[in-house]
């Protein structure tokens, strides 16, 4: 049995190596791999997990207007909201395009940007930097309390479905904070609060996508809803959704955990801002997921052995009732694996994928006969060969 495993294994490590070549070398096959990587059986947890109502985050929505009416609606409302019902924080998820520059609409956009509330959103493309404000003269500028970065999205390109993100970023020994952050830290300082000295901000983090803004999101125009923001953090961006639950621009749109359809994705879920709120409200309710990779990946890997190895000895020892226990084993292996996946994160907020795992219940029936096919093959071809060479 033990010679058997080792022959086994050899081939899958054949196999796969095989394949790995093939598919590097076939550039239109990349994109296929890069998505069925990124599958993830655990976002169905986020996917049916009812999530509560937030409290403390509100959305404004700003539709998707031209840039001089988007930044007149700003300004109108900054000012008003500062004046009678004061939030904590405003976060102005907004890229301001340096081509508008009429002074009569920027004169007063600048004195509400600069507003001790305001935190504002600055745009990353392949390394770090701060957008060009001299096109805004006096606008009140630090770059550590009132500007924050979001590159910790990713591109959709690179990162097809948003579950982390980075806190703090360092290039030439300056530290950089994400816009979430300093979001949450305004909040917190401002509630006589403190944030959980545990949580290690230097680290890449995950995301709980644990939050239903659905109630909080309010139209820039509905003034009806304006008192509701008094002592609240507010969020400026496009939030605009259909019907049917999926957003109705395309603009900063994304695939999230909590899409819909959790395998196979075909529509972006959730804007940039509902995720950059997500994060805020992880920040000030510590109520972020644990996750350690490598602890996964190992996991998964013995897992996957194990599931190969029980599966070659019942092969060997039930031959003919074999394709009886795949099926069966299939069926309530996924339905286990993806289990205790799920249930891991609703009761101990410890985010554990066994998606290898699954991976490994559904072709390693496959892969077992295949191998058992051809390995008396191989054998005799080996057997044949050793005989010519010692025969010359």
């Amino acid at each position: 049995m033990i010679k058997k495993i080792i022959y086994h294994f050899i081939f899958i490590l054949i196999l796969t190596f095989s394949l790995k070549l093939f598919v590097d070398k076939v550039e239109g096959l990349n994109p296929v791999m890069k998505a069925i990587g990124d599958i993830r059986f655990s976002d169905l947890y986020f996917s049916i997990n009812e999530k509560k109502s937030a409290n403390d985050i509100y959305i404004v929505d700003l539709g998707l207007e031209d840039p001089v009416n988007t930044r007149r609606d700003i300004t109108e409302f900054i000012t008003r909201i500062n004046s009678e019902f004061k939030p904590k924080v405003i976060g102005v998820d907004v890229y301001f395009d340096k081509k508008y520059i009429k002074d009569s609409i920027n004169r007063e956009l600048i004195n509400q940007l600069s507003s001790d509330n305001v935190i504002r959103l600055f745009k990353v493309d392949e390394k770090l930097r701060y957008p060009d404000f001299s096109f805004l003269p006096g606008l009140k500028i630090d770059e550590n309390l009132t500007e924050g970065y979001s590159f910790g999205l990713g591109k959709p390109t690179e990162h097809p479905c948003v579950r982390y993100y980075k806190p703090t970023y360092e290039i030439d020994n300056i530290k950089y904070n994400h816009i979430s952050k300093l979001i949450a830290e305004k909040y917190i300082s401002l509630s006589n609060k403190q944030i959980n000295k545990d949580i290690n901000f230097n680290n890449k983090m995950m995301i709980n996508y644990n939050i239903n803004f659905k109630n909080n999101r309010i139209n820039i125009n509905d003034t009806s809803r304006y008192a509701e923001l008094k002592d609240k953090i507010v969020l400026l961006g496009i939030n605009t959704y259909k019907t049917d639950g999926y957003p109705m621009y395309n603009e900063d749109i994304h695939y999230t955990p909590k899409n819909k359809s959790y395998i196979g994705r075909s529509i972006k879920d959730s804007y940039g801002i509902e995720i950059l709120a997500t994060i805020t409200s992880n920040i000030i309710n510590n109520e972020f997921l644990t996750y350690k990779p490598n602890f996964v990946k190992w996991l998964n890997y013995i897992l996957s052995i194990l599931i190969y190895v029980i599966l070659l000895y019942l092969f060997i020892t039930l031959n003919e009732s074999f394709i009886f226990v795949k099926i069966i084993s299939q069926t309530f292996g996924v339905i286990i694996l993806v289990l205790i996946s799920v249930s891991v994160i609703k009761f101990s907020n410890f985010y554990i994928d066994l998606s290898s795992a699954i991976a490994a219940m559904f072709i390693s029936a496959e892969i077992v006969e295949i191998v058992e096919e051809l390995l008396p093959k191989v054998s005799l071809q080996i057997n044949k060969l050793s005989k010519r060479i010692n025969f010359k």
